[in-house]
This record gives C-alpha cells, structure tokens and sequence, in this order.
C-alpha cells in the first residue's frame, strides 16, 4: 500500500501524538508499505528526508506558544496536493484532530482519496490545554463535539487509541470508532537491563541516589499534565519512606516546578532530566523507577503508561479516561479519585515499602502491555487500511 500520513507534529518535536506517528509510519514501512509523512517543519523552513524507510515532507511552520519546542502549519491545499500528487497515495490516515479535521477532509475528497483519522484528543483535552474558563469550557465543549459530528460522516474511519475515547465518541458524535491502541514496543520498553551496572549509572548520570528507590514521572511539563499533582504526593509519600523523585520531560511549567520542589522541600531529593529520547537512555530510566506515577485526566490512553507497564513498574495514576482500563482492569496498579493528593500518597508508600506488591504489580503491568504490541497496532492498522482501499474502489465505478 502507498500510505499518506498526515500530523502537526513529528520528532524531533515532543508528544504523544508525535510519539504514535513515528512509530507507526516506520512499522508501516518497515513491512514494505510506501509511507510519506506531512509534518510541520521543527525549525520553520520547509525541506524533505528520509529517516528508517519513511519519507518525510516538513512544511514551513510557526511556534506553538503554549508548548516548548513545538511548532504547527497551516494546511494549504495547493501545497498538499503538490506534495500528495507525485506520490499517489491509495490512502490518507489524518493524525490532527482540530485543524486538520476541518481542513484536510475536503483536500482528500477533492482529490478522491479515502481518508481515516485517528482522534488522539477529545474535546476536554484542547480546552484543559488552553486553559479555559468553566464557562467558555462548557460552549467549546459543546461547538468541539458538534463540529466532530459533522465531521466525522466524511472520514472512512474513526480510530481511537483507547475504549474510553470511542464511548466518549459515540456518545457525544454518534460516531463508532475503531479501537487501536497506538501500542508499544516490548522489545524496546523492557524490564531486564542491558548490563548489570546500568541502574547505578544512570542514577549518577541524572543526579540521583543509587541506593534510594525511584519515583517516576514522564511526560510533557504543561499545566494540563498536572506535575504539580504528582511532586505534591511525592512529597507527602517521602515524609513517610525514604525516596527521591525523577521527573523526565520538559515544557513550559518546567521552572515553576523546579520552584516547586523548594517550596516542599523536595530539591535535593529530585530531579529535573529535561527532555530524554526513547532511542537514548528513556528505556533504562523507566527500568530505573520503582514506581511510576501519573496524575494527567487528559490521556488518549496514555503511551508514557504503556511504556512504564512494558517495563514492568507499578503505576499510581488518577481515575479519568483510559486509565481505569489500562489500569484498574488488568490490576497492574492502583487509581486515586482526582486532586486526592493523600491517596496518591499513600497508593506510592504501599508500593515502594513492600517489594511482594511490587513484584506483583509489576508483572500484571507487563502482562497488561503485551496486550498492546507495536505488532498488533501495526496489523490491525493495514487492515483497516486494507477494507477502506477496497471500499473506495468498489464505489468509483458506481459513483461515475
């Protein structure tokens, strides 16, 4: 198959959408599909490459404000075209759920090309990201939900990552949606070391204590994620164990964070890595944690959890969105009511004094993630892709 994607964001620019495209163009390509990538360009000027079998097109971009390091471009249907045409896709898979939901379905019914969608954000998910007031919160949700309405009849498909996220699909758009979890790579995000002193240098390498368990936070440092959350129940957990406190990622709360850390009188028991790749040392990180927390009620389905349970951590997460599926259902964790900083607290003790519920919850964590394979996205992915090809052909002769 010859497979157009089409994301805002793509590495080296940093998000769980931009985590999702990567992996699964290459996947794609690596089985012997063509696979072109539209992208917003990461330094502004547009220009094209190949990286691992995938061709990359970067548009000419502008800043995201509300993200560090992220950039977005509009879609303008000359450039695409000129971009799609030489490449003849037999499929467009759109991975921007807000401007490209409004723009790109017209672009691919003009140039009659089948299209699909993975909605890796709800509605609450934009809003909690531009902070926005109760009041307008409660009119965007509504005009977010009714433009997915009247979107969604001119997609193929609908997928989502997660069953949290096509119930809130069908409820809210009357739209079913094709569950495919974005998957992980096991091969990669696995419990076992690469040697045995790997653990000790890491811990020196990022500032840490090699003898005192780790509690480990990955993801982007935005508001929306609520880190804040997480460093507070650290906190109160390490008044009671002793611990320290890894937070992996980088983003525009990152200095009130760092500021944070002082004020609960955390500093020197936490640590601020900033960005780390998942081709660098992110994989030997997660080995490093004892406990792996989140307290974001905006995930799709969370690839930072998937990562964590393929690397057998316990998880200590808030009960919103994907996270009682991915967590409470295969037992590899524990949730808390959102904002309880207290149960937080103590769901982090629990785990890190007692190594038998470690154990524990860290196999079901691995198990829970071998329910999610790179693999099996992939598959289920050119299947899909597959049915929606061989629908659009079928209808071109009746249709002329």
């Amino acid at each position: 198959m010859r497979l157009a994607l089409i994301s805002q964001t793509y590495p080296p620019m940093v998000s769980g959408i931009s985590v999702a495209v990567r992996q699964l163009s290459q996947a794609l390509a690596g089985r012997g599909h063509a696979v072109l990538v539209l992208t917003a360009s990461d330094c502004g000027r547009p220009y094209e490459q190949d990286q691992e079998g995938v061709h990359l097109v970067r548009l000419r971009s502008r800043p995201t404000p509300s993200r560090v390091g992220q950039r977005w471009c509009w879609w303008r249907e000359a450039e695409i075209r000129t971009r799609l045409a030489p490449f003849q896709p037999d499929l467009i898979h759109l991975h921007d759920p807000l401007l490209g939901a409004f723009l790109i379905p017209g672009i691919a019914h003009r140039m009659g090309l089948p299209l699909v969608i993975t909605a890796h954000a709800l509605p609450e998910n934009l809003l909690s990201i531009a902070s926005a007031p109760p009041g307008a919160s409660q009119v965007g949700r509504a005009a977010l939900w009714a433009l997915a309405a009247s979107r969604s009849r001119e997609f193929a498909a609908v997928i989502t990552p997660a069953g949290y996220t096509a119930r809130q699909y069908s409820a809210h758009a009357g739209t079913r949606a094709v569950v495919i979890s974005n998957g992980v790579n096991l091969e990669r995000f696995q419990p076992f070391p690469t040697h045995p002193d790997e653990g000790r240098q890491l811990a020196l390498r990022y500032g840490l204590d090699p003898a005192l368990p780790v509690i480990l936070h990955v993801g982007r440092l935005d508001h929306e994620k609520r880190v804040d959350d997480v460093m507070r129940a650290a906190a109160l957990a390490m008044q009671r164990v002793e611990a320290q406190l890894l937070v992996v990622g980088d983003g525009n709360a990152r200095r009130s964070l760092e500021r944070l850390s002082r004020k609960l009188g955390i500093e020197a028991r936490t640590a601020f890595s900033g960005f780390v790749s998942r081709d660098g040392d992110l994989p030997g990180l997660y080995r490093l944690g004892r406990v792996f927390v989140l307290a974001s009620r905006i995930e799709a389905e969370g690839i930072v959890v998937l990562e964590a349970a393929a690397s057998g951590l316990p998880i200590v997460a808030v009960r919103a969105t994907s996270m009682v599926e991915l967590i409470e259902g295969p037992a590899c964790g524990f949730l808390v009511e959102p904002g309880d900083l207290t149960a937080m607290a103590d769901r982090l003790v629990s785990i890190l004094v007692d190594k038998d519920v470690q154990d524990r919850l860290g196999r079901a964590a691995r198990s829970m993630a071998t329910q999610h394979t790179l693999q099996r996205s992939v598959e289920l992915h050119e299947a899909l892709y597959q049915r929606v090809i061989e629908r659009a052909r079928a209808a071109r002769p009746a249709a002329a």
